[in-house]
C-alpha cells in the first residue's frame, strides 16, 4: 500500500505565517488561502483591511492550483486551446495560486488574493518557501 505525505497543522501554520509577513512587509491587506490535493480548503484566513470577495477569490486559486498541478495564471494560457477547462471545476485562471509540493508531489495549494497579480504570487511564493 502506498503512503503519501499531507499538510499538517504545523506545515499550516509555518505557511500561514510566513505569507502573513511577506503580505504585512509588502503592504497588501490579502486572504491567504490553503487547500489540500483534491481542492478542499484546510485554511482561510482574512487580513485586516481585506475585501470582502477576497476569501473567495483566494480560495479558488488554491483551488485551481491544486487540482491543475500547476499556478493558477498558468491557466490562462490553456484556455486559448482548452476553453471547455472551465467547465470542469471552479477554476480560476488568475495568478496568485501555486501548488504545495513535497517531493515532487502536489499535496495541495495556497492562494492569495488582494494584491495585484505580482504581489499575491510573491505572498504565495514566501508561504511556500517556509517549507523549504
Amino acid at each position: 500500500m502506498k503512503t503519501k505525505a499531507i499538510l499538517g497543522p504545523a506545515e499550516l501554520d509555518e505557511i500561514m505565517a510566513a505569507a502573513r509577513a511577506k503580505a504585512r512587509e509588502i503592504g497588501v491587506a490579502a486572504t491567504i488561502a490553503i487547500v489540500d490535493d483534491g481542492g478542499h480548503v484546510f485554511r482561510v484566513e482574512r487580513g485586516d483591511g481585506a475585501g470582502v470577495m477576497t476569501p473567495t477569490v483566494a480560495m479558488a486559486k488554491a483551488r485551481t492550483a491544486a487540482l491543475m498541478r500547476a499556478p493558477s495564471g498558468a491557466l490562462t494560457a490553456r484556455l486559448k486551446d482548452e476553453p471547455e477547462l472551465l467547465r470542469l471545476t471552479d477554476y480560476l485562471p488568475m495568478p496568485g495560486g501555486l501548488p504545495v509540493r513535497h517531493d515532487g508531489a502536489c499535496i495541495g495549494g495556497i492562494g492569495i488574493s488582494g494584491g495585484s497579480a505580482e504581489q499575491d504570487v510573491a505572498i504565495a511564493e514566501a508561504g511556500l518557501a517556509a517549507l523549504a
